[in-house]
Protein backbone atom coordinates (compact mmCIF):
# COMPACT_ATOMS: atom_id res chain seq x y z
CA UNK A 1 0.00 0.00 0.00
CA UNK A 2 1.32 3.43 -0.92
CA UNK A 3 1.86 5.85 1.95
CA UNK A 4 1.13 9.56 2.23
CA UNK A 5 2.02 12.47 4.47
CA UNK A 6 0.40 15.78 5.28
CA UNK A 7 2.52 18.87 4.78
CA UNK A 8 1.63 22.19 6.40
CA UNK A 9 2.93 25.56 5.28
CA UNK A 10 2.10 27.75 8.27
CA UNK A 11 2.24 31.48 7.62
CA UNK A 12 1.25 34.52 9.62
CA UNK A 13 -1.80 35.15 7.41
CA UNK A 14 -2.43 31.91 5.49
CA UNK A 15 -2.01 28.20 5.97
CA UNK A 16 -1.75 25.55 3.24
CA UNK A 17 -2.23 21.90 4.16
CA UNK A 18 -1.55 19.24 1.51
CA UNK A 19 -1.80 15.45 1.37
CA UNK A 20 1.20 14.15 -0.58
CA UNK A 21 1.70 10.55 -1.73
CA UNK A 22 5.17 9.06 -1.24
CA UNK A 23 5.57 9.29 -5.03
CA UNK A 24 5.29 13.08 -4.73
CA UNK A 25 1.77 13.26 -6.18
CA UNK A 26 -0.33 15.94 -4.50
CA UNK A 27 -3.57 14.26 -3.48
CA UNK A 28 -5.41 17.33 -2.19
CA UNK A 29 -4.74 20.78 -0.72
CA UNK A 30 -6.67 22.89 1.76
CA UNK A 31 -5.96 26.63 1.93
CA UNK A 32 -7.22 28.68 4.85
CA UNK A 33 -6.46 31.82 6.79
CA UNK A 34 -4.33 31.67 9.93
CA UNK A 35 -6.30 33.11 12.89
CA UNK A 36 -3.13 34.47 14.60
CA UNK A 37 -5.10 37.11 16.51
CA UNK A 38 -7.12 34.33 18.22
CA UNK A 39 -3.99 32.71 19.66
CA UNK A 40 -1.83 29.68 19.02
CA UNK A 41 -4.38 27.22 20.45
CA UNK A 42 -6.89 28.25 17.77
CA UNK A 43 -4.27 28.06 15.01
CA UNK A 44 -3.11 24.60 16.07
CA UNK A 45 -6.70 23.44 16.50
CA UNK A 46 -7.60 24.58 12.98
CA UNK A 47 -4.42 23.00 11.60
CA UNK A 48 -5.06 19.67 13.32
CA UNK A 49 -8.68 19.60 12.14
CA UNK A 50 -7.55 20.12 8.54
CA UNK A 51 -4.87 17.43 8.88
CA UNK A 52 -7.43 14.98 10.28
CA UNK A 53 -9.91 15.85 7.51
CA UNK A 54 -7.33 15.18 4.78
CA UNK A 55 -5.93 12.07 6.45
CA UNK A 56 -9.44 10.63 6.74
CA UNK A 57 -9.96 10.94 2.98
CA UNK A 58 -6.95 8.84 2.03
CA UNK A 59 -6.46 6.22 4.77
CA UNK A 60 -8.51 3.62 2.87
CA UNK A 61 -6.14 3.68 -0.08
CA UNK A 62 -2.90 4.89 1.54
CA UNK A 63 -1.02 4.44 4.80
CA UNK A 64 -0.65 7.68 6.82
CA UNK A 65 3.05 8.30 7.60
CA UNK A 66 2.66 11.53 9.60
CA UNK A 67 2.85 15.28 9.14
CA UNK A 68 5.48 17.90 8.50
CA UNK A 69 4.96 21.50 9.58
CA UNK A 70 6.94 24.40 8.14
CA UNK A 71 7.01 27.41 10.48
CA UNK A 72 8.36 30.88 9.59
CA UNK A 73 10.83 31.42 12.38
CA UNK A 74 13.71 30.07 14.42
CA UNK A 75 13.21 26.42 15.36
CA UNK A 76 14.94 24.21 17.92
CA UNK A 77 14.73 21.01 15.88
CA UNK A 78 15.79 18.67 18.68
CA UNK A 79 13.20 20.03 21.10
CA UNK A 80 10.51 20.58 18.44
CA UNK A 81 10.08 24.12 19.71
CA UNK A 82 9.50 27.44 17.98
CA UNK A 83 12.07 29.75 19.59
CA UNK A 84 10.89 32.91 17.82
CA UNK A 85 8.51 33.65 14.95
CA UNK A 86 7.77 37.31 14.18
CA UNK A 87 4.49 36.48 12.39
CA UNK A 88 3.37 34.24 15.26
CA UNK A 89 3.86 36.45 18.34
CA UNK A 90 2.63 34.13 21.10
CA UNK A 91 4.59 31.10 19.85
CA UNK A 92 7.93 32.04 21.45
CA UNK A 93 9.53 29.00 23.13
CA UNK A 94 6.40 26.95 22.41
CA UNK A 95 6.68 23.13 22.02
CA UNK A 96 4.72 22.98 18.76
CA UNK A 97 5.82 19.49 17.69
CA UNK A 98 4.74 17.73 20.88
CA UNK A 99 1.44 19.63 21.02
CA UNK A 100 0.50 18.65 17.45
CA UNK A 101 1.61 15.04 18.03
CA UNK A 102 -0.53 14.92 21.18
CA UNK A 103 -3.59 16.16 19.31
CA UNK A 104 -3.11 13.95 16.25
CA UNK A 105 -1.65 10.82 17.82
CA UNK A 106 0.76 10.66 14.87
CA UNK A 107 4.38 11.62 14.17
CA UNK A 108 5.16 15.25 13.33
CA UNK A 109 8.31 16.82 11.93
CA UNK A 110 8.82 20.53 12.62
CA UNK A 111 11.09 22.60 10.36
CA UNK A 112 11.73 26.16 9.26
CA UNK A 113 9.50 26.99 6.27
CA UNK A 114 12.39 28.15 4.05
CA UNK A 115 14.19 24.85 4.68
CA UNK A 116 10.98 22.98 3.79
CA UNK A 117 10.74 24.88 0.49
CA UNK A 118 14.36 24.07 -0.31
CA UNK A 119 13.93 20.37 0.48
CA UNK A 120 10.73 20.23 -1.58
CA UNK A 121 12.44 21.81 -4.56
CA UNK A 122 15.36 19.40 -4.25
CA UNK A 123 12.96 16.43 -4.15
CA UNK A 124 10.41 17.45 -6.80
CA UNK A 125 12.00 20.37 -8.64
CA UNK A 126 10.48 23.81 -9.02
CA UNK A 127 6.70 23.47 -9.24
CA UNK A 128 5.35 26.97 -9.21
Amino acid sequence: MQSFSIGVDLGGTNMRIAAIADSGQRLETICTSTPVQRGRDQVIGQMCSAIQELAGKFTRTHEFAGSGVGVPGIIDLEAGTVCAAPNLPDWTDYPVQSEIERRLGAPVVLENDANCATLGEKWMGRTG
